[in-house]
């Protein structure tokens, strides 16, 4: 999802690799992993993690239905190799090795970070403010409809409200999985002490039912919108008096040097150590809400882009680090939660029909919920509802491109964009305060 289909030929790449230079390279990493021979160092495991994942992208990204619904190659390259894992095919020494690459060593950690400081640092400080004052009340007002209509029919279906917060709608309204399912299990298991794996099993199998659901109903909020006219506006606008929010201002960041790329690898290291510093020394907790170090990075990042503190040419350093590790060697990331993070046993066993329901609750809660806040602050209550609502509980980035083109609105991406860079990185401030108070 999200990503271009090369057509099969002998030209073709897989994630930039020659086909013919990528076979030879996955014969000898899968030779290997076969025979025990391939090593747990840093540089043999993300190699095997490349290879793993240019694999599962290229299978993913072309099997009809499971593509454009359930998540394509992201989706398969996290499934499959939990699957193997949980079959023993993959031995428990690459597990191992896995886990201390991404989790113990900490590169899920520099992943997140160099995605949410990007998300924070490039999009136009204007185009911020604006989303701030509108339409980040219409985004919490899709969270707390969300929350209410999702505890609702949780409850009468015999679960508690920390339970449904907890395990539906945080993770549902979190924005996605690399910034919003990831980072909130780790703030789970640092509010509660409870392992963050368990709880990201839940967590994702609950995420991509909501996505589907995502799908489906902006394809029914267009049908809507046709039958209604004046509920939309052109499929182009989503203020009712014309003003459209400015795209984000990308392209008019400088070329970045290698110099301002290390200069702003460093700010987002210095940025973290100074969350982290707050989180466990200075400021750990207000009355008893513990706070974890990413909701101090996502405040801090806010304060760079508000305060235009930091230059142009080194926010287009850290754009650039983004684009090669969030965006080239991401295809090793989401193998790589699939064997150190997500239980392939607990992720089927959390999918059923009760899970359904609930989810479908907390979907439709968040587009009465945005819809009718998106309508008072100005907004055309169908495009609120998908852009504030969908866009929020759907798979992040991926999830927007589908949820906009099932409901033909794909000129709206900008305030897409707003929902999963800002709107996620806010409700991972709830989850830090709600995992304290609930759990």
């Amino acid at each position: 999802m999200g990503r271009e289909r090369e057509k099969i030929g002998p030209n073709m790449k897989i994630e930039g690799v020659p086909l013919k230079m990528f076979l030879i390279f996955s014969v000898i990493v899968l030779a290997a992993m076969a025979t025990g021979g391939l090593g747990t160092d840093m540089l043999s495991i993300l190699s095997m993690l490349f290879v793993l994942g240019g694999i599962c992208f290229f299978v993913g990204e072309r099997i009809p239905i499971f593509n454009t619904w359930i998540g394509g190659g992201s989706m398969l390259s996290m499934m499959l190799p939990s699957f193997l894992v949980y079959r023993g095919i993959i031995t428990e020494k690459y597990v191992e090795g896995v886990t201390l690459f991404f989790d113990t060593a900490g590169y899920q950690t520099m992943f997140i970070c160099i995605l949410m400081a990007c998300a924070f640092v490039i999009i136009d400080r204007d185009t911020l403010i604006q989303s701030i004052v509108r339409y980040i009340p219409t985004i919490l007002a899709g969270v707390a409809g969300a929350a209410v209509l999702g505890c609702i029919v949780g409850v009468a279906l015999g679960n508690t409200i920390p339970e449904l917060v907890t395990y539906y709608v945080l993770p549902i309204m979190g924005g996605g999985n690399g910034a919003g399912a990831i980072p909130m299990s780790q703030i789970y298991e640092a509010a509660t002490g409870n392992s963050k794996d368990t709880y990201y099993a839940v967590a994702v199998a609950i995420l991509t039912i909501a996505n589907i659901i995502c799908i489906i109903m902006g394809a029914v909020l267009n049908g809507v919108g046709n039958k209604f006219p004046s509920l939309t506006g052109d499929k182009k606008e989503i203020m009712r008096n014309g003003r459209r929010a400015e795209k984000d201002k990308d392209t008019k960041l400088p070329e970045p040097t290698l110099e301002h790329t290390a200069v702003g690898f460093l700010v987002i290291g210095i940025v973290y150590i100074l969350s982290v510093l707050m989180a466990k020394v200075v400021l750990p907790r207000i009355g008893t809400v513990q706070i974890h170090q990413y909701v101090y990075f996502v405040i801090f990042f806010i304060l760079v882009n508000v305060t235009g503190i930091l230059p142009a040419e080194y926010r287009a350093g850290i754009k650039r680090i983004q684009a090669f590790m969030v965006g080239k060697l991401s295809v090793a990331a989401f193998p790589a939660v699939g064997i150190s993070l997500l239980n392939f046993g607990e992720f089927v066993s959390a999918i059923n029909i009760e899970t359904l329901i609930i989810s479908l609750a907390v979907v439709l809660g968040a587009v009465i919920g945005s819809a009718g806040a998106g309508y008072f602050l100005g907004f055309y209550p169908i495009d609120a509802a998908i852009t504030a609502g969908l866009c929020m509980a759907n798979r992040g980035g991926g999830g927007d491109v589908v949820v906009l083109g099932a409901a033909d609105r794909l000129d709206l991406m900008s305030y897409a964009a707003i929902s999963s860079r800002i709107g996620g990185g806010l409700v991972l401030l709830i989850a830090g305060i709600a995992f304290s108070l609930l759990l």
